[in-house]
């Protein structure tokens, strides 16, 4: 078979169009990067700036690498693996092959970072392989709660150490090593045909429908998931519910707007926001009850879960946010009828509306997640440096809610963009106060300015737009 053949594939990880244009945002993202590694290099901080540029080609990898591994999961029908000729080669040619471009460029990522070339190579090829089998299955994400814990067990028994003299000793036997075995695991990524593998697929068919049902603005049917996890369906969609039947009893113009709200689906409600909080406590619970069985005293099983504990507490909160123009767009239909309702206000009067009742939706939940983060970095006595960052660069996304929704793209705002202009903001942030010495207070107080400044320029082009709903190129 001819490399031909294997070029629609190969590719396809650089076309990808489901996230919101795909190279565009990736490139967007690029330029955010680049920007304060070039300001970081005039500064004469050139540590910080390897660090900051070292990110450009790992984003591109990590990007390259999850879209083409979906769409391998994707082609990897089991009817097709069983029957068609060469079917399952080439897409584990592919996997390998892809494995490996990806493997090179976060090992040169890391280098610009400053990592030597061997140990570069081992963390590349196998955290690659190993972000390969998480989008195979999602679940394993759950397992990256345990590495902590993990790691200090290998270090306090002096196994990194040991680890640290062989690959000094034997650089070649190791980067041979993590040249042959990572691909190993990653051919199983890819089914036969089988009955195991026709029922994997079904049920990740099940976990994609579901998804995608989370991500537009309908109900989620929870009826489809396996029955140990039906109590999933219960905290997605009790809340959303049960104030569906308060307010559907009420015609007071007191309950208009919340009504309204409610109209525009379970995703942008304030109840997605406790569901969510609710499902990310009973996790959280559940990995509090397992670290009794981990030789780690609790506080400091705190202070080293307690950076991942507010990434997903505020991911949990702030979720419906990231995705509230896409969500938005696909409500249109019933924003056409909810406009009509009486009592809905109309023109400006709408618009000054959403934008209360958004504001005090998402800022809030940003408020609670900055207090919750607080009194866990208090507690365990955690740093603040990267997290404190992280929080204040979610005052931007909070300040995007006021936009002329009446001339929103057909395919919504870009999401992707929003959650990468959080991770660079903090991670510059994390470089100024490292690199720069520029003191965290300094760094928030600009970034409140910043977003009460968008936030003021934004609200006054929403109250002068037209009609916010329905949304979408004044439909």
């Amino acid at each position: 078979m001819t490399a031909a053949a294997y070029k629609p594939i190969l590719v396809h990880g650089f076309q990808q169009r489901s996230n919101d244009q795909g190279w565009r945002v990736l490139v967007i993202v690029a330029v955010l990067l680049l920007i304060p590694t070039l300001g970081l290099m005039i500064w004469g901080s050139p540590k910080a700036a390897r660090f900051m540029g070292g990110n450009l080609p790992l984003l591109v990898a990590v990007s390259y690498w999850g879209g083409l591994v979906v769409n391998l999961v994707l082609q990897n029908q089991p009817n097709a693996a069983r029957l068609v000729p060469g079917h399952l080669a080439r897409l584990r040619h592919v996997l390998v092959a892809g494995w490996l471009l990806s493997s090179l460029l976060v090992m040169m990522s890391l280098m610009i970072m400053g990592l030597p070339l061997v140990p570069a190579w081992l963390i590349a090829a196998w955290s690659v392989a190993a972000l390969g089998l998480l989008m195979r299955w999602p679940l394993g994400w759950a397992l990256l709660s345990v590495l902590p814990f993990v790691g200090i067990w290998l270090f306090r028994n002096g196994l990194w150490a040991e680890a640290a003299e062989l690959m000094r000793s034997r650089p070649a036997l190791c980067a041979l090593i993590s040249l042959l075995l990572p691909p190993l695991p990653l051919l199983q990524v890819l089914g036969e045909g089988g009955r195991e593998h026709r029922s994997s697929y079904a049920r990740a068919e099940r976990w994609r429908e579901y998804a995608r049902q989370g991500a537009g603005a309908q109900g989620w049917d929870s009826s489809k998931l396996p029955a140990p996890l039906s109590w999933f369906g219960l905290l997605t969609n009790g809340p959303y519910r049960r104030q569906l039947r308060q307010l559907s009893q009420r015609s007071d113009a007191a309950s208009v707007d919340a009504r309204l709200m409610l109209g525009l689906g379970p995703a942008t409600h304030w109840t997605a926001q406790v569901s969510g909080a609710v499902i990310f406590g009973a996790i959280f619970g559940l990995v509090c009850m397992c670290s009794i069985w981990i030789p780690v005293p609790f506080v400091e099983f705190m202070r080293a879960g307690s950076f991942g504990l507010t990434i997903g507490l505020m991911s949990a909160l702030l979720g419906p946010l990231t995705g509230l123009g896409r969500t938005l767009v696909k409500t249109r239909n019933e924003q056409r009828l909810l406009v009509l309702l009486p009592g809905v206000p109309r023109g400006a009067a709408l618009n000054r509306m959403l934008a209360r009742r958004w504001l005090v939706q998402f800022g809030l939940t940003w408020l609670l997640g900055l207090v919750v983060a607080v009194a866990v970095m208090g507690f365990s006595g955690a740093p603040m440096e990267l997290l404190g960052p992280f929080l204040l660069a979610y005052l931007l996304p909070v300040a995007m809610i006021w936009r002329d929704w009446a001339r929103l793209p057909s395919n919504g705002q870009g999401s992707v963009l929003l959650v990468f202009g959080v991770i660079v903001s903090a991670l510059l942030g994390f470089a100024l106060y490292k690199w720069a010495g520029v003191p965290l207070w300094l760094y928030g107080s600009l970034q409140l300015a910043l977003a009460l400044g968008l936030g003021a320029r934004r609200w006054r082009a929403q109250i002068a737009a037209p009609q916010a709903l329905p949304v979408g190129r004044l439909a």
